[in-house]
């Protein structure tokens, strides 16, 4: 950080407490809060990562060689199985929970 002469006490003052605040709202967010960030839409960044994270694997999976893949678990039992419901599922949660908020 650059070092900057102040010579009015109270800007000073201030630029000390708005960094220890700004420290402190670090500390409180934690790890998941540090990359997801805090407020109003937390739950759906994180509810877009795990879909996208599902979709990727699947996508990966997907274009895989089938020599690669399980003989007993295929690319039917793939996206019947895993990808569709957890997306389902996702998008039911979002829908909840955006007619909770709007509706009360």
């Amino acid at each position: 950080m650059n070092k900057i002469e102040i010579q009015d006490p109270r800007v000073a003052g201030k630029i000390i407490a708005a960094n220890a605040e700004n420290d402190k709202r670090k500390a409180e967010l934690g790890f998941l809060g540090k990359f997801f960030g805090s407020g109003e839409n937390v739950r759906l960044y994180i509810v877009g990562t795990i879909t996208l994270g599902v979709l990727l694997i699947a996508l990966v999976y997907t274009l895989l060689p089938d020599q690669f893949r399980s003989p007993d678990f295929g690319l039917k039992e793939m996206w019947t199985l895993v990808v569709l419901p957890v997306e389902s599922t996702i998008i039911g949660y979002l829908i909840g929970s955006r007619s909770k908020d709007i509706g009360g």
